[in-house]
């Protein structure tokens, strides 16, 4: 369990925790000259429980804020430490906002100072706190009475405490690794040391995690949980982390940092979030204000931009967009602290939602949507949400990382939502080779739909164009992309190239199906028979019967001519319009192939490629595999390289998938 203090500056706080823990945790040798607590302290103490219970005292000082923000991230319990002989003040109200604002579920009052306050007064700052604390969701918080020096209703408040620890529950550990660092140091013979509060998740000895938004690599070499050695350190403890790793530079790393397993990694400077005003601020916060947001140990400028309104009333919430000057990696659900660095005041919190924001359309209608299917809780429910409402689908890794899910988290959330992998990217090429496939997921709805506009619109092109063998594979993926998107209402952004990806994933799946096949560089419909004039007919078989017997030697246009015995111009002008029909393949602009013989001349490139060590083959190896001569090979390559079928890159070529 991590108990956190928090009030005003000179209430007690710090001497309390020294007289339940016997630790001074101010450590700082300014804090003992001055006797005043400028940065977070850290004890722990046997209270009884499975573990011993971790202390955070903060700094009470309007001033020091920031410190204090750094140290409650992750506590169980928080002790709001009061002054009978003054009552709530400043400090007071803005510590418990903040914890209000943090989420923090569990408050105890600590009354200090008894000895120095009359029954009037102890009587008038108890009224005092239940009116304070009333509008809260901490009004039934218990009010323990103490005087520290004198020790009395010390043994109350520890008893108190134990039987919290002792019936305290360790949160679930669900999620990747994540820890707020608020320390950084380094121990001789040890090296470097971060210590924090896990926010989620478990980290191992042994593990590889990132030091976030720095992006260094760090291997876990020992762990202190709580205080003591452990093999692992997991969500809800304070840990102290021996890293090592080649670039873990000590003057690069400290407070602010995050600790983090490399899929969560992600660091951002846009982020969507719910916006929560304070009930007691001055002023309505205005749309494009400067603030200071404070996120784990972090805290960083920005801009706060409200996506439908020009301001936000105290109380009121609202979605907004953040815009960091500092990158943080942040994910949904995260609470930050949101404060106007020029009044040194709190002004309300933020609930991440899309830590990957759009610059674009944020005050949108369909953005506005969108916000309310991801801020929804349930993975599940807001995946589903967003895969109904998204006939371009969802980057599924994105909302993984988002959502923090651990590789079997996100295949029993694929399986559960059904969700269809319509065009996978880039899974070799990741660390976590562990989990899912990235790439775009659509509903099962929209997968079926996506596939039978593809039939729609091909059998349609065969309706107006029955002379035509059919159309080329990205002429009908770019055509029902078009259709799909004036058919349903979607988001223009995500663009051409991510319409035609699914589209051609769609053809892909179809013509597994057998619902469209293949001929030479064009697709059709099986049943589909182009119709030709009778002369045309006759005339294309014999051009056929031609070709067919010179095989891949396809004979120049005069030659073929005089073999037909027809006139060049005439013979030509026919060949160019059955290419274009797609009887014929254009393989130069003297030379024409049958659409069967790609099948040959791409398979020669595929036995090269697949033979040799990196995937690739030059001119010289096809001209030697197909027997055709130089001249011809080179156009028969670039050719290939059109269609669509190899890819030149340094004088060689490989197969494109």
């Amino acid at each position: 369990m991590i108990i956190a203090t928090a009030g005003h500056v000179d209430h007690g706080k710090t001497s309390l925790v020294r007289a339940l823990t016997g630790v001074d945790t101010d450590r700082l040798d300014e804090e003992k000259r001055r006797g005043l607590t400028i940065d977070i302290g850290f004890a722990y103490a046997d209270l009884g429980g499975p573990v011993p219970t971790g202390f955070v005292d903060v700094p009470g000082h309007e001033r020091f804020v920031r410190n204090m923000l750094a140290g409650i991230n992750a506590i169980d319990l928080a002790l709001l430490v009061i002054a009978a002989d003054d009552g709530p003040m400043p400090q007071t109200r803005e510590h418990l906002a903040i914890l209000d604002v943090l989420g923090a579920t569990s408050l105890c009052i600590v009354l200090t100072k008894i000895d120095r306050a009359s029954p009037q007064q102890r009587d008038l700052s108890r009224a005092a706190i239940s009116s304070l604390l009333a509008p809260t969701r901490f009004a039934d918080a218990p009010v323990f009475e103490v005087d520290t020096p004198a020790g009395i209703g010390l043994q109350t408040l520890r008893m108190h405490l134990a039987e919290r620890s002792d019936k305290w529950v360790a949160r679930e550990a669900t999620g990747g690794f994540r820890m707020a660092i608020d320390r950084a140091f380094t121990v001789p013979g040890a090296g470097l040391v971060v210590t924090g509060a896990v926010l989620s998740g478990v980290a191992n000895t042994g593990d590889q995690l990132i030091v976030s938004p720095l992006g260094r690599a760090a291997r876990v070499r020992q762990i202190h949980a709580q205080g003591l050695p452990a093999e692992h350190a997991r969500a809800g403890q304070r840990c102290a982390i021996n890293l090592a790793g080649p670039d873990l530079d000590r003057s690069l790393i400290g407070r602010g940092h995050w600790l983090v397993t490399p899929f969560a990694h992600a660091p951002t400077q846009r982020i969507d979030v719910t916006v929560n005003a304070l009930a007691d601020i001055d002023k309505p916060i205005r749309t494009g204000i400067h603030v200071q947001i404070h996120a784990g140990a972090a805290h960083v400028s920005a801009q706060l931009h409200l996506m439908q309104q020009r301001e936000l009333t105290a109380g009121a919430s609202a979605f907004g967009q953040l815009v960091l000057e500092q990158a943080l990696p942040l994910l949904w659900g995260d609470r930050l602290v949101i404060r106007d660095p020029a009044a040194r005041a709190t002004l309300g919190g933020a609930i991440v939602i899309d830590p990957q924001a759009p610059a674009r359309g944020r005050s949108s209608a369909l953005r506005q949507t969108r916000l309310e299917q991801l801020r929804l809780q349930d993975p599940e429910q807001a995946l589903c949400a967003l895969l109904e409402a998204s006939p371009l689908g969802i980057e599924l890794d994105a909302f993984e990382r988002n959502r923090n899910l651990t590789a079997i988290a996100a295949v029993q959330l694929r399986a559960a939502s059904q969700v269809h992998l319509a065009v996978p990217s880039g899974s070799a090429d990741r660390e976590d080779i562990g989990r899912p496939a990235p790439g775009i997921g659509l509903s099962p709805a929209h997968w079926t739909q996506w596939q039978a506009i593809l039939i729609d619109v091909l059998s349609q092109s065969h309706l107006d164009h029955p002379e035509h063998i059919g159309l080329k594979p990205s002429e009908l993926a770019r055509s029902s992309g078009q259709t799909y998107l004036a058919r349903f209402e979607t988001e223009r952004d995500a663009g051409v190239r991510r319409v035609d990806a699914i589209a051609q994933a769609a053809l892909r799946a179809v013509m597994a199906k057998g619902q469209i096949v293949r001929d030479g560089i064009h697709v059709r419909r099986p049943e589909h028979r182009p119709v030709l004039l009778p002369e045309h007919q006759a005339l294309l078989e014999r051009v056929q019967a031609a070709l067919a017997q010179a095989g891949l030697r396809a004979p120049i246009v005069g030659e073929l001519a005089t073999a037909l015995g027809m006139e060049r111009a005439t013979l030509l002008n026919f060949l160019r319009e059955m290419a274009t029909l797609g009887h014929l393949l254009p393989v130069a602009p003297n030379r024409f192939y049958l659409p069967g013989t790609l099948d040959e001349l791409a398979a020669i490139a595929q036995k090269l490629a697949g033979t040799s060590t990196d995937g690739s083959f030059d001119a010289a190896a096809y001209r030697d595999a197909s027997g055709i001569g130089r001249n011809l090979t080179i156009e028969v390559l670039e050719f290939l390289d059109r269609a669509g079928v190899t890819r030149f890159a340094g004088n060689r070529r490989m197969m494109r998938t």
